[in-house]
């Protein structure tokens, strides 16, 4: 008999003996996901809960070196590769994991995702045309958690850093182990970072996600403040 995955997913991620919970920092290249998902593992592991932190893509396995190659321009500039045809291969990321997070969420972990299912936002941001971008957003839902039954997060965080200074971060720190000396070729196309910022700070307005607006006056507060504001919201939603 054949399962209908949309209603399995749904009853999935609805448990009322879930304990645990799937939450995921968002955020263009520089705006600090790492920083502040190591600063809430911290916190909650203080508190007592069992902690996981995971990133996507993971670039050690085959599916990641894949989309390092994609990212180091080995098939050639962000245009050249179908965007639908690359979406899949980090949707595919993600299925790869689903049974383990899924383990861990009902073991009663609080899994913290530094990027999950919306970091295919850099695809939307490809497209010039703004109901095109919407109808690629429901495609990569309908593809992960209906298709492949990648879990669905229970909560996003987007961090928002005005993308001028995200792209200064990202000519000052240089280049990171999966890059292989060369330039990402997301990283490098400032418009795809402010098309992607546009596109999440449309996300953000939905119900499960959360905006922590890291400027004041033109210039970002301190990683300290940040975190005092993605620590307020994460205490009311883990309440």
């Amino acid at each position: 008999m054949a399962i209908d995955l949309k209603i399995y997913n749904l009853f999935r991620n609805n448990k009322k003996n879930k304990k645990g919970k799937l939450i995921c920092l968002e955020g263009i290249d520089g705006s600090g996901k790492r920083t502040q998902t190591l600063k809430l593992e911290k916190y909650l592991k203080d508190k007592g809960y069992n902690v996981k932190v995971i990133s996507f893509p993971i670039y050690n396995e085959p599916i990641g070196q894949l989309i390092s190659d994609y990212l180091t321009g080995e098939f050639g500039d962000i245009n050249d590769v179908p965007y639908k045809l690359i979406s899949l291969a980090y949707s595919a990321d993600r299925a790869a994991h689903t049974k383990y997070i899924e383990s861990l969420i009902n073991k009663g972990y609080i899994i913290l995702s530094d990027r999950y299912t919306y970091s295919n936002i850099f695809n939307a941001a490809k497209l010039d045309d703004i109901e095109k971008r919407k109808e690629y957003i429901e495609w990569n839902e309908k593809i992960e958690f209906e298709e492949l039954g990648v879990y669905k997060p229970d909560h996003n965080f987007f961090l928002y850093v005005d993308p001028k200074i995200s792209i200064e971060r990202i000519k000052e720190r240089g280049k990171r182990e999966y890059q292989k000396g060369k330039e990402d070729i997301h990283e490098k196309n400032s418009n795809l970072l402010i098309e992607a910022t546009k596109e999440y700070l449309k996300l953000s307005e939905r119900d499960d996600w959360t905006l922590i607006n890291q400027m004041k006056n033109g210039k970002q507060v301190s990683e300290d403040d940040i975190f005092e504001m993605i620590k307020k919201e994460i205490d009311i939603i883990l309440k």
